[in-house]
């Protein structure tokens, strides 16, 4: 076995140099892997509104949009509900068809809620064409013949007292931007 002071301080050397190139390429390569997985994350959470008034078009993902209801409607003593329609007119709808899209509600407390799977009774009562009406993207698009809108529907179930309510309608292609439109002021 060769003791060397000079093979020693080589093998002194070496480690410590592999010790500092870990301490740089680890990290580095960890920001490489996980840089999708961030814009990712950036484009589903990080969003900006495109804010608009109910009947008023805006352009939005290829298509020109405008909420044509967003009313609160009487429920049960423990919750309202909130029926909100909206179209868009697209010159390629089949195009639109394939894109995932997102409507949700919130209020002025940030609380979330997403559309409930069947028409409320109420909906259905007072307004029984909006039952008919696709959810956002998908089925709407795919029906929908060009020069004609598609007609879309979703309804809430919400707490009596949730207030300043937002509608939001994203679709995945368009991202970070999103459809806005506020509560009219009654």
């Amino acid at each position: 076995m060769d003791s060397s002071p000079a093979k020693v301080t080589s093998t002194r050397r070496g480690y410590w140099l592999s010790m500092m190139a870990l301490v740089v390429a680890l990290p580095a390569a960890l920001a490489v892997q996980t840089w999708g997985s961030i814009k990712d994350w950036r484009s589903q959470h990080l969003r900006q509104p495109l804010s608009a008034s109910l009947g008023q078009p805006v352009d939005y993902a290829g298509a020109s949009w405008t909420v044509t209801r967003f009313t609160r409607l009487a429920g049960s003593a423990d919750s309202a509900v909130v029926l909100a329609e909206f179209e868009a007119l697209a010159a390629d709808p089949k195009a639109l068809g394939s894109v995932p899209c997102e409507v949700r509600l919130s209020d002025g407390s940030s609380r979330e809620w997403r559309p409930t799977l069947f028409a409320d009774p109420v909906v259905r009562k007072q307004y029984p064409e909006a039952e008919q009406r696709s959810l956002c993207g998908g089925m709407a698009f795919a029906t929908t013949e060009p020069g004609k809108p598609a007609r879309m529907a979703a309804s809430f179930s919400i707490p009596p007292a949730a207030s300043s309510l937002t509608l939001s309608i994203a679709l995945y292609s368009a991202l970070p931007n999103y459809l806005s439109v506020s509560e009219p002021r009654t």
